[in-house]
C-alpha cells in the first residue's frame, strides 16, 4: 500500500510541474505578442512547444520566435523548436 501512495504522489507531483511550466510558456507568450492561449492549445514534448492557434496568432508568434525561445532559455523551459498546427 505504501509502493501505491509513493506512486501517486510522484504522479501528482510530474502533473503539477507540467501545469506549472505551460501556465510559464502561456504567460511568456502573451507578454511577447498579446496573444492569449489556453492550456489545451499547447504541446510540449522532446523540446518541441506544438502550438494549436488561429492564422495570425502563429504569424504573430512567428514573427517574435526569436524573443519567445530565448524568453524560454533564461527561464529554464526546454523549449528548442516552435511547431504550428
Amino acid at each position: 500500500m505504501r509502493n501505491l501512495s509513493f506512486l501517486l504522489e510522484k504522479f501528482s507531483n510530474s502533473l503539477n510541474k507540467n501545469v506549472f511550466v505551460k501556465e510559464t510558456i502561456i504567460k511568456i507568450i502573451e507578454n511577447k505578442t498579446l496573444v492569449k492561449l489556453k492550456s489545451k492549445d499547447i504541446n510540449l514534448r522532446d523540446g518541441v512547444l506544438e502550438i494549436i492557434a488561429s492564422a495570425v496568432a502563429k504569424n504573430e508568434i512567428k514573427l517574435k520566435e526569436p524573443l519567445i525561445l530565448n524568453e524560454f532559455k533564461t527561464g529554464g523551459i526546454p523549449v528548442v523548436k516552435l511547431v504550428f498546427r
